[in-house]
């Protein structure tokens, strides 16, 4: 009796250890499978984001974000790329925020008054001009396969554009009075994506962190919101960029 005790034991012992092992199995066989070609962009990407960390390291912002443009931001999104994704926007932050101190120091001017004293002047006070343009705006078109969300412009030019996964685009902007006709917009007071030509009032020029140049076009709707338009097409009859004051 007492060997049948022991067999029955490792046999027991035995079916556990299978009952285990195809557990194990049906829980990997759950985990999402990431393709040889995801994985050969993912080791592509780590090598980008490496560049671009030494380079944000010995204070080379601005080729640092050139050299993260040679990532896809929407592969970011997929399955096995979250870990790239965060080292991502923090390096680009990390750019933008020394990028965006420079700019603003680049754009002060001294001067001296009859008095001998210096007054630190802001190129982009000229947005003091055109207060009705500063603030917080909305993106018009929403799409949800699209970044866009809000756009906030200060009176001292700085740009933020934040985006519907949670990261954010960063620039310096000036503005300047502009009359031209016939730049497309949407009819914003419809709620629909019902186009129109406009007559734009001011021009609002964009340097985002990445060295790329973005310009928009201002004016005021039929109900008194200011509207930015870049006036592109998108998807044929669509308006590629277009932001509602709130």
């Amino acid at each position: 009796m007492k060997k049948i005790g022991v067999v029955l034991g490792i046999l027991a012992a035995f079916t556990f250890s299978v009952s285990g092992c195809s557990n194990k199995s049906a829980s990997d066989s759950n985990k999402p499978k990431i393709s040889a070609k995801a994985q050969n962009k993912i080791s592509e990407y780590e090598g980008v984001i490496k560049s671009a960390r030494s380079l944000n390291e010995s204070g080379n912002y601005k080729a640092s974000n050139k050299t993260l443009n040679g990532i896809r931001i929407a592969d970011l999104s997929k399955s096995g790329f979250g870990s790239l994704k965060t080292e991502y926007f923090q390096l680009q932050k990390s750019n933008d925020a020394f990028l965006l101190k420079k700019a603003k120091k680049q754009n002060q001017t001294t001067t001296s008054n009859s008095n001998g004293d210096t007054t630190d002047l802001s190129t982009n006070n000229s947005f003091s001009t055109y207060p009705k343009f500063t603030g917080d705006y909305q993106f018009y078109n929403y799409d949800p396969d699209r970044l866009q969300s809000d756009l906030i412009i200060d009176s001292d030019g700085t740009v933020d554009q934040e985006n519907t996964d949670g990261t954010s685009f960063h620039g310096v902007a000036s503005i300047s009075g502009y009359s031209q006709s016939g730049i497309r917009s949407y009819d914003v007071t419809t709620g629909t994506n019902k186009t129109k030509s406009i007559n734009a009032n001011v021009k609002i020029d964009v340097t985002w962190s990445n060295g790329q140049v973005e310009t928009y076009y201002g004016y005021t709707s039929y109900d008194g919101n200011s509207v930015l338009t870049d006036g592109k097409s998108y998807h044929g009859d669509l308006v590629n960029e277009v932001w509602v004051k709130y």
